[in-house]
């Protein structure tokens, strides 16, 4: 049986190999949230998909984030995000928080609450999770930051959850129909 053969429309070379991978990813649904780290002045806020769970017990998360982002050098020295799970009624959050203009230092703390605890909660988001960096790890343009999870908050109903698909925002329910 002869081995399987992959064309891409534009083909492939080493200089397209950026652009070809993000034309590859688009089309993998991944779910959207909001990553917050820092405080005061510090604080900062970024929108990622690039988040995955990676251990149940003991609970640790990962999420890549790219060396030249503004949130980079504030994860780094904090050593404490949030990740915020954003809901199917939050593209504008998540269009704002991949903006240039997205808001920083006091002024994101209009977009998040407290817990209890003292963790940010993003309102509205389908979960929040507080979470300290263990490791991180370089790869290539981005850093994995590998976190434990100290603290879950969640919605008390279910609601649809943010997808990112084809370049565009839609709905989990959405991308089932």
């Amino acid at each position: 049986m002869p081995a399987p053969s992959i064309t891409h429309a534009r083909g492939t070379t080493a200089g397209r190999a950026p652009a070809d991978l993000r034309d590859v990813m688009r089309r993998y649904p991944t779910g959207v949230t909001v990553l917050s780290s820092g405080s005061a002045e510090s604080a900062v806020a970024m929108t990622v998909n690039a988040f995955t769970s990676v251990s149940l017990d003991p609970p640790r998360v990962l999420v890549s984030v790219m060396k030249t982002a503004r949130a980079h050098p504030v994860i780094t020295a904090s050593g404490r995000l949030g990740i915020h799970l954003l809901a199917a009624h939050q593209g504008d959050v998540a269009r704002l928080f991949a903006s240039r203009e997205k808001p920083s230092g006091h002024t994101l703390g209009a977009y998040l609450d407290r817990s209890a605890e003292g963790h940010d909660v993003l309102p509205g988001a389908l979960a929040s999770l507080a979470c300290e960096i263990e490791d991180t790890y370089s790869g290539g343009d981005h850093s994995l930051f590998l976190a434990r999870v100290l603290h879950t908050t969640c919605t008390e109903e279910p609601q649809d959850a943010l997808v990112f698909h084809q370049g565009r925002f839609t709905s989990a329910a959405a991308e089932r129909s």
